[in-house]
């Protein structure tokens, strides 16, 4: 009878598969040390390079995780003014066998409009893929009704229709930025790849629209001694637009000196499905090393809110050769490299 239950556990994920899919493609939380996560032109700012690696795992419920895995790179060529950067998200639920991944590859310019205030345009193109373990289903004639037993084998002709995925896809992007505030658009998937592991019934991806805002502030202007002598709030917003789906975040993080604490606000609607929750985040820098820790807390009501607990762990390097001397000044707002 267990088994029985796990088995239309993995039926009930599989309805669940598509919206899974499209809404954890950028499931990541902790979005103000990863911006070129809701931008990929962030990789270009500041000319800096480099390397950072994420994990995270949502508890879908009491016996199914999805695990998610992200790591990127940057580096600038600042004599020609462009910078390139790439990035590999896949992520994993093991109960249906279900894995995606994707590989973006990011050029970004720079085109500085003023002495302090800068323009990164940005072209991204990755290259996608997902496949499912067609063992881990379960179709209409495997299910017996009378006895409820469920056979092994199955002759249903959509069973042999099932096969990997394989895409491309277009994204742009850009931002303006200075030392304060910064402003960005990104468009990904204008190309509508086709995502259906049914070839004969095509599913493609909306294009994905997204506005990105933030600004910080320097909250120990007057260097009072309750405070480390660089702090600062950065505050972000990211607001996005997917098919019938729309999305807001919200993120406020605290710099104090080597150390960081901030929150996170997330709410959306996907017709009459809303999605709220609420997370915090630490981290600490230390030389070139940026560490962070991240956890989103369940929030759920039936017929209301789904908001799954998420665990987020990730670390940061940066190649920079002055990161060592910038004397604790780890503002997220810098235009210092681009000279």
């Amino acid at each position: 009878m267990q088994n029985n239950l796990k088995k239309i556990l993995c039926l009930i994920l599989l309805i669940l598969a598509p919206i899974v899919v499209r809404s954890q493609e950028d499931y990541i939380v902790n979005q103000v040390k990863f911006l070129q996560k809701s931008n990929a032109s962030f990789f270009g700012m500041n000319q800096l390079n480099r390397v950072g690696v994420l994990f995270n795992s949502l508890k879908i419920n009491d016996q199914s995780n999805m695990d998610n895995k992200y790591a990127f790179g940057s580096i600038a060529f600042q004599d020609k003014n462009f910078s390139i950067g790439f990035d590999v998200n896949s992520f994993k639920i093991n109960d249906i066998g279900l894995t995606n991944s994707l590989v973006n590859l990011s050029y970004i310019y720079k085109i500085q409009l003023s002495n302090y205030t800068y323009f990164l345009p940005g072209v991204t193109l990755g290259l996608g893929s997902s496949s499912i373990n067609v063992e881990n289903l379960i179709f209409a004639d495997q299910l017996n009704m009378s006895t409820g037993f469920i056979s092994t084998e199955s002759i249903d002709p959509l069973a042999p229709l099932i096969t990997d995925i394989n895409f491309f896809d277009l994204g742009a992007s850009f931002i303006i930025h200075n030392e304060f505030y910064m402003l960005g658009l990104s468009l990904k998937h204008l190309n509508k790849p086709n995502i259906s592991f049914n070839k004969e019934v095509p599913y493609t991806k909306p294009i994905r629209i997204s506005l990105q805002a933030g600004y910080e502030f320097d909250i120990n202007p007057f260097e009072r001694g309750f405070l480390p002598q660089y702090s600062y709030l950065y505050t972000f917003l990211n607001l996005v637009k997917y098919g019938e789906a729309l999305y807001i975040g919200l993120n406020e993080e605290f710099q104090l000196g080597e150390f960081s604490v901030g929150f996170t606000q997330q709410t959306g609607s996907v017709n009459s499905f809303s999605l709220n929750n609420f997370g915090m985040t630490v981290g600490l820098a230390l030389e070139n090393f940026d560490f962070g820790l991240h956890y989103n807390f369940s929030n759920q009501k039936v017929g209301k809110v789904f908001s799954p607990s998420l665990f987020e762990l990730s670390i940061i390097f940066d190649f920079s050769i002055y990161r060592r001397n910038n004397r604790g000044i780890y503002k997220k707002l810098q235009i210092d490299n681009y000279y």
